[in-house]
């Protein structure tokens, strides 16, 4: 007896995330094979198989075989970055599995305008100083560890007048120690910030306000912070791994992300050289185009309707029977 399920031969499901622990692929797969609907879906990064170290718990045998049935199940999966498209396509070749169609779409990356609502208390303290900014889930991959050694770096070669280091991000996992340090270490105090639960509206007025942003990461699928800090002008000091320099180009500055002499040399460079500052800003407002979230939602649409169109019912493209 058919499965009742919400769907018909021709129609496609898009899932756009949380399968690997929230969804039954297998089942997807059995029913999409009986009704003749199509599966497209979406990889952001495959981190906890390449770099399981730096992810919470032991999620790498899980996260492989969930790829594993994506590889089975999808007609089409949607790539985040030209680098996650690579991970997965060789992930995809030790496994052993079908490949099905890999494409790229680009994450949209504008937060909304800044609006004359209310602005948190901690938030408008950080806005009356000069500040860099972070943004980002504080967790080990994030590599904050980085920035608060520039930071103690600077600060033990007699530097003074340093700008804020703000970190916005709900705290992760792996950084207990760090966290105690930024409340223990006197060298940092005052210095270092951490905001929590911050608005879209307060996020956008932090970068509106920042000096510029820095993005350390060790590794990403993305990098949605430092595309949304080109959408509102601003300059990036970032890592330069994996797909970071996709999202920037050559409109920002790349160093290694273990690297903590350049990181200190170079945010010193920027904090003393506002003028260049203002020139890249200048280039970035000229040249990079911000992907609107609407215009990003429409070509995912246009992967489910006009790049799989449905064959004819009870057909599979990776039948491999």
């Amino acid at each position: 007896r058919r499965a009742s399920v919400p769907f018909g031969a021709g129609d496609v499901y898009v899932s756009m995330g949380l399968d690997w622990d929230q969804k039954d692929l297998v089942y997807l797969y059995v029913q999409k094979r009986t009704v003749g609907f199509k599966a497209l879906l979406f990889c952001y990064d495959v981190i906890p198989v390449k770099l399981p170290h730096l992810c919470v718990g032991d999620v790498a045998a899980s996260f492989a075989r969930y790829f594993a049935n994506v590889a089975w199940c999808a007609d089409e999966v949607l790539c985040i970055s030209e680098c996650s498209r690579r991970d997965l396509s060789a992930l995809l070749t030790e496994l052993g599995t079908p490949q099905p169609p890999l494409s790229v779409i680009r994450l949209g990356c504008q937060l909304p305008g800044v609006s004359d609502g209310p602005v948190a208390s901690d938030v408008a303290e950080v806005l009356g100083q000069r500040f860099v900014l972070f943004v980002s889930t504080i967790e080990r991959r994030k590599n904050h560890e980085t920035l608060y050694r520039a930071y103690t770096r600077l600060l033990d070669q007699a530097e003074t007048k340093l700008p804020l280091l703000v970190f916005v991000g709900m705290p992760g996992w792996g950084v207990n120690d760090l966290l105690a340090d930024l409340r223990f270490d006197p060298r940092t105090q005052g210095l270092i910030r951490v905001l929590n639960h911050v608005t879209d509206a307060d996020l956008a007025r932090l970068y509106q306000h920042a000096l510029f942003t820095v993005f350390p990461s060790l590794y990403e699928g993305w990098g949605l912070p430092v595309a949304e800090s080109l959408a509102a002008g601003k300059f990036c000091l970032a890592s330069n791994a994996a797909s970071i320099p996709e999202v920037g180009g050559d409109l920002i500055e790349y160093l290694d992300p273990w690297d903590v002499p350049a990181w200190a040399e170079r945010l010193r460079w920027y904090f003393t050289h506002p003028e260049a500052l203002a020139d890249k800003e200048a280039r970035i407002r000229q040249q990079y185009q911000p992907m609107p979230w609407p215009q990003c939602a429409h070509d995912i649409l246009v992967h489910a309707t006009d790049r799989l169109s449905a064959p004819a019912p009870g057909s599979d493209l990776h039948d491999q029977r």
